[in-house]
């Protein structure tokens, strides 16, 4: 398939000062804050073996203000110095400390800036031209060649590292992109059913909105829904206490659509049918009226074989995010069930999202679920038939540069 935008082998870089913006957002543990997956750092891996002969210096983000995993890139770079890079750290984003060791970078060696969330204005959403007159973006252009990016985890943020330096550098994208946009868009080519979403972790708000967008184009026979994103529409639904609502972000605003999507998909949206809940520091499965007010954690036995046998079945699968605290390693069965079964899954199937990307991983399924992706909003957002920010960044970036 042709691409709409540039790569790595359209532009000259051998010997050229490279910005390149990377998603190595890695699962961290909240006690220790150490890093327990490298597997986004280890994806990177071919972009930068081939900008070997140039000056390189890494952006990059980790967790978001307030989170857990809202840590330094410390960690991240000694990953790269184990995977065999000359890469070092320099504390700090665009200040003179930075610029300095921007300076000092030699062919061959990758400096590492630090987490650019540490700066506020990343968190801005906004057009290219408008993100781009952060200082962030104008303090750091002029010292570089040419932007290179490939951070498709962040695919679908309009935010200065993303897009920004899109407006102002010669900008291509990385590998890792490049062959990401290339598979999901393969997968998504074929018309097979049944086609199955399973819907897990977290980020509550974002996703909403998205299985709201993915069920509206009528591709989904299937949506299976588990982690907070499943105690949502439980909650909505009637079926467990609002008690439950406490660890989900924005839970007024996203309730309200989660009823109007039970109401209007009630025949494709799956939910759990029994929980695992933590009573006594020791996982209790149970039906829903027996949860006692217990913390809520992973999907329940029942469940698991509804879902497992439905995943079985499909023509196609796409799992992003778990069915609930696989980080405690008896709250991960439901996770580690629907990944065998999508594993055994005949039909095509996509993974994305960094979590059970890298539990998909940790269980050596690579090779049999058809692509693990790296990104999980991006992932989604793509399967929805939305344009990507960061590739209609890209491909402005190619029209301006073709003048």
């Amino acid at each position: 398939m042709s691409l709409t935008f540039k790569t790595l082998d359209d532009i000259d870089y051998a010997g050229k000062r490279i910005l390149i913006r990377v998603d190595i957002n890695c699962s961290v543990d909240p006690e220790t804050q150490q890093i327990t997956d490298i597997s986004r750092i280890e994806a990177i891996q071919q972009t930068l073996q081939e900008l070997s002969t140039c000056k390189v210096v890494l952006m990059a983000h980790q967790g978001r203000p307030g989170s857990d995993d809202f840590i330094s890139l410390e960690q991240h770079t000694e990953a790269l110095r184990k995977l065999g890079f000359n890469a070092r750290f320099v504390d700090d984003i665009f200040g003179e400390i930075a610029k300095e060791a921007i300076s000092q970078v030699k062919d061959g060696e990758i400096l590492v800036l630090q987490n650019v969330r540490y700066f506020d204005g990343e968190t801005k959403n906004a057009p290219p031209e408008e993100v781009a007159q952060e200082a962030l973006v104008q303090e750091l252009y002029p010292l570089f060649d040419f932007f290179v990016n490939d951070a498709f985890g962040a695919a679908h943020r309009s935010q200065a590292s993303l897009v920004g330096f899109t407006t102002v550098l010669p900008s291509v994208a990385g590998r890792l992109v490049e062959k990401e946009i290339r598979t999901l868009t393969s997968a998504t080519a074929t018309d097979q059913h049944p086609w199955t979403l399973v819907l897990g972790g977290s980020k509550v708000e974002d996703k909403v909105k998205i299985l709201d967008r993915l069920l509206s184009t009528d591709r989904v026979d299937h949506a299976l829904l588990g982690g907070l994103v499943g105690t949502l529409f439980l909650i909505a639904a009637g079926k467990v206490s609002e008690i439950y609502s406490k660890p989900i972000k924005g839970f007024e605003a996203a309730s309200e659509t989660a009823r109007e999507l039970l109401t209007k998909y009630q025949d494709v949206i799956v939910l759990p049918e029994d929980a695992a809940v933590e009573s006594n520091n020791e996982r209790r499965d149970c039906e829903f009226n027996k949860m006692n007010n217990d913390v809520f954690l992973d999907i329940g036995p029942k469940t698991s074989d509804k879902f497992t046998g439905l995943i079985k079945k499909s023509a196609v699968v796409f799992a992003n995010g778990p069915m609930g605290y696989f980080e405690k390693d008896v709250f991960a069965k439901g996770t580690i069930d629907v990944l065998n079964a999508i594993a055994d899954c005949e039909g095509i199937t996509v993974v994305g999202g960094g979590h059970m990307g890298a539990m998909a991983k940790k269980m050596e399924l690579d090779n049999r679920i058809t692509h693990i992706s790296t990104g999980g909003g991006a992932t989604i957002n793509f399967l929805t038939g939305k344009k990507l920010d960061l590739v209609l960044a890209l491909e402005a970036a190619a029209q301006r540069m073709d003048k």
